[in-house]
């Protein structure tokens, strides 16, 4: 899996002229940022654009509901002097008169002077949560954040609410279409929970500690919830090497069945589905996507 990817980009990056790019970016159009659409192998997306020899990505590309906007989070090598150089920052895309923008850090960014990951945008696109890294200054490691919509632009990042975050590190996992959180908290550790945070009248509730669907012996690094919570991908662990992505749907009960092993192997921890739900993001070498079909074909029968 690694390597198909790996060879689809480079043959992606050999059609491209990077150098000419450079200097003159290609006018990008249409549904994201009018890339040929892949198929069941993954495929490196945007190469030279969003996924760059350069750069170190650490995150999925993450769009909004609206399809207008993409977000991911990378690495530049640049020497400005300033103390954030090199430090993981967040740039997005937006789609302006039909035509995408250049890529650039987030406005909302010049006061954190911390890594950011982990973009998840609400179910209504006016929120986007964040997840920053290890503040050396901060008693906290690792809380989760957002930023609120304001006309063409977004607010300052805000801590998203204190029964969320806590003295652990939290992990941002999902919002769902009712704006519901799942998080992970204690990560990388044997005491993490995946807990849920549901959104009642416009604020999050305390959150519900989720039992052996979501957690097993194995280390989660992501879990991604469909928007409709009818299944669940999670990117697990097994023996601190190999990493396996599985997918488990909803019974009618509310249980969850075992969870089968997909065509996909390895995610860097984080996935991402499309709006219209058509298309997988993740992390490999660079940010790939591939068709999300696997996940209705693997469906067992009396559930379709």
């Amino acid at each position: 899996m690694r390597t198909a990817c790996l060879l689809v980009g480079m043959m992606a990056l050999l059609v491209l002229d990077l150098s000419s790019q450079e200097a003159s970016p290609p006018v990008l159009r249409g549904p994201y940022l009018g890339q040929s659409p892949p198929g069941a192998t993954p495929e490196i997306f945007a190469p030279g654009i969003i996924s760059r020899d350069s750069d170190f990505e650490h995150s999925a590309a993450v769009f909004s509901p609206d399809g207008t906007e993409v977000f991911w989070c990378t690495r530049r090598h640049v020497f400005s002097g300033s103390p954030d150089d090199g430090m993981q920052r967040l740039y997005f895309m937006k789609l302006v008169d039909g035509r995408w923008t250049e890529p650039q850090v987030a406005p909302f960014m010049d006061k954190v002077h911390q890594p950011v990951l982990r973009p998840v945008f609400s179910p209504d696109g006016n929120r986007l949560y964040l997840e920053f890294s290890s503040d050396p200054n901060a008693e906290r490691d690792n809380d989760i954040y957002m930023v609120q919509r304001e006309g063409d632009g977004w607010s300052e990042p805000v801590s998203v609410s204190p029964l969320i975050n806590s003295p652990a590190m939290e992990l941002l996992y999902s919002i769902t279409a009712d704006g519901s959180m799942y998080f992970g908290r204690d990560a990388y550790t044997r005491n993490e929970k995946v807990l849920v945070s549901r959104m009642v009248d416009g604020a999050f509730s305390e959150p519900e500690e989720l039992g052996d669907a979501y957690n097993s012996p194995d280390t989660e690094s992501m879990i991604l919830v469909a928007p409709d919570e009818s299944f669940m991908l999670v990117s697990q662990t097994t023996d601190g090497r190999s990493e396996r992505v599985t997918v488990s749907y909803k019974r009618p009960d509310g249980s969850w069945t075992e969870r089968i092993d997909t065509p996909l192997r390895s995610t860097g921890g984080f996935l991402a589905l499309s709006p219209d739900g058509e298309y997988l993001f993740f992390l490999e070498e660079g940010i790939c996507w591939m068709e999300a079909s696997f996940i209705n074909d693997l469906k067992p029968e009396y559930l379709k």
